[in-house]
């Protein structure tokens, strides 16, 4: 076969181009450290590269949910520990102001502290976040949840109900945001009914609510008006919370007693001597209900009753409290379990990417020791071509002549 110097030429070209752009692949990926430069190089692999670059994606996307979970749910949890605290004081002060022994100038006193505490307590329910949102506003984080009415002192709610959520896993999402109805919830306040029959003019009588023991007088002539006022000063002295109103059928008086707050059953007398018999009257209940009182009114009614000095509806707000102080309890707690749950959260996301980083390296990280021997072997190949080329052009006939 004749074989012609341009076509001799022409492939030593192709020969050298090949092997300098082998030596420069190689290169390429020794400097980058990937055994895939480009998608040309290997696509067998390139699919479950992206894959698990994907899943790459979608750990760091989840771990910044979390971080951001993780520093909301600190502060709730440190915004609520101060709540805490100041119901804590509260209480106390009630305890305080249902002392027999403090005068109205003392409870007047409690509750100039009182009104404090409540407004610091509003202005932690008003709390912000670093970036300026409510914390317990629900979804409307840019509208102030718990707002005052400058004219009737009532605290509403101004947030929503909605509940946001934040992916931390593929198959799991925790609550992102607050509903500040269900931090500072209302509490339970139950009226219930009670009859008292059985009573005559003059003579002395007993019944008891819960622990207390109740005692009153009834005149011969009494009227509806003595005996209620007979009734609700003995009621008042044992700090119960109450309404009396007073019939007459047949001549004789019948008492409805309407007591307030999660306390206050009222029960059958007891048989007693003290001077004088007082004979037990028998409670019948007649109707019951529960309603739910807003968390900052219940605060405003213990207010109320410091300044008007009625211990029965300060006995009531004691109740009322500790119902109160439950609740926060109990939120602190949901916030507690929540951060338990992201940190536990992180060190699965944690050990999952550590998992993809290793497959990924397997996948697309080069063997250095591989690469080199192979680069090495293309040099020589690059340079021998290069040398046989120049070796066989020189060759030419002319040479003999």
């Amino acid at each position: 076969m004749k074989i012609s110097n341009s076509y001799l030429f022409s492939q030593a070209n192709k020969n050298i181009q090949s092997a300098q752009s082998d030596v420069a692949k190689s290169r390429e990926k020794i400097a980058t450290g990937k055994s895939l430069v480009r998608p040309s190089d290997d696509t067998s692999k390139l699919r479950s590269i992206e894959l698990l670059k994907s899943q790459q994606r979608k750990i760091e996307s989840y771990d910044k949910g979390m971080n951001f979970l993780e520093e909301r749910y600190k502060l709730e949890e440190s915004v609520l520990s101060s709540a805490s605290d100041i119901l804590i004081r509260v209480k106390e002060l009630a305890i305080q102001a249902a002392n027999d022994t403090l005068s109205t100038a003392d409870r007047d006193i409690i509750a100039t502290e009182v009104d404090n505490l409540r407004d610091e307590l509003i202005a932690i329910a008003n709390s912000r976040d670093v970036s300026g949102n409510y914390i317990f506003s629900g979804s409307k984080s840019d509208s102030q949840p718990f707002v005052t009415n400058g004219t009737t002192g009532a605290v509403n709610y101004s947030g929503d109900n909605r509940a946001l959520f934040t992916a931390v896993s593929d198959s799991r999402t925790l609550q992102s945001n607050t509903d500040g109805t269900e931090v500072f919830k209302p509490v339970s306040r139950t009226t219930s009914t009670f009859e008292l029959k059985g009573i005559d003019l003059g003579g002395n009588y007993n019944f008891k609510v819960d622990d207390a023991l109740i005692e009153f007088e009834i005149p011969s002539s009494a009227s509806t008006t003595d005996i209620k006022s007979k009734v609700e000063m003995a009621l008042s002295m044992s700090g119960v919370s109450s309404t009396v109103a007073v019939d007459m059928v047949a001549g004789k008086p019948e008492i409805t007693l309407t007591l307030t707050g999660e306390a206050g059953v009222a029960l059958t007398g007891v048989e007693i001597t003290k001077g004088s018999d007082s004979a037990p009257l028998t409670a019948t209940l007649k109707a019951s209900s529960s309603t739910g009182v807003d968390f900052f009114k219940m605060l405003g009614d213990f207010h109320a009753a410091l300044k008007s000095d009625v211990r029965s509806d300060i006995s009531r707000a004691l109740s009322e409290l500790s119902s109160a102080q439950g609740n926060i309890a109990g939120s602190l707690g949901e916030i507690g379990g929540k951060l338990n749950t992201v940190q536990r959260q992180q060190d699965i996301n944690a050990d999952l990417s550590l998992q993809v980083d290793s497959l990924l390296s397997s996948e697309e990280d080069l063997d250095y020791a591989k690469a080199v021997t192979q680069f090495n072997a293309e040099m020589v190949r690059l340079e021998a071509t290069q040398a046989t080329f120049a070796k066989v052009a020189q060759l030419s006939l002319f040479q003999f002549i």
